[in-house]
């Protein structure tokens, strides 16, 4: 019985959804975001950066695709030979 009244204690306790929305809604409205501002030739040299980035991911995409191809190409020449045999 004891541990049934300290568990409708805590339950008392606690606090319902839109007590702690209001607390997070007042707080979200108060942060504003300050961003450095960028010279048109820092702003070129950041895009330039991100391109170079994307073209280097993508091309390693394509090659790891065209190892998962071969991968699987062998794996099911292996599984046809084996299978024959």
């Amino acid at each position: 019985m004891k541990v049934i009244k300290v568990n409708r204690a805590l339950l008392k306790k606690s606090r319902s959804f839109r007590e702690l929305r209001k607390d997070y809604m007042d707080h979200t409205h108060k942060t504003k975001l300050q961003f450095k501002e960028l010279t048109e030739g820092e702003r070129k040299k950041i895009r330039a950066a991100i391109i170079a980035q994307v073209r280097k991911n993508r091309t390693q995409e394509v090659i790891y695709y065209i190892m998962a191809l071969i991968g699987t190409i062998c794996l099911l020449y292996a599984i046809y030979y084996f299978a024959r045999s």
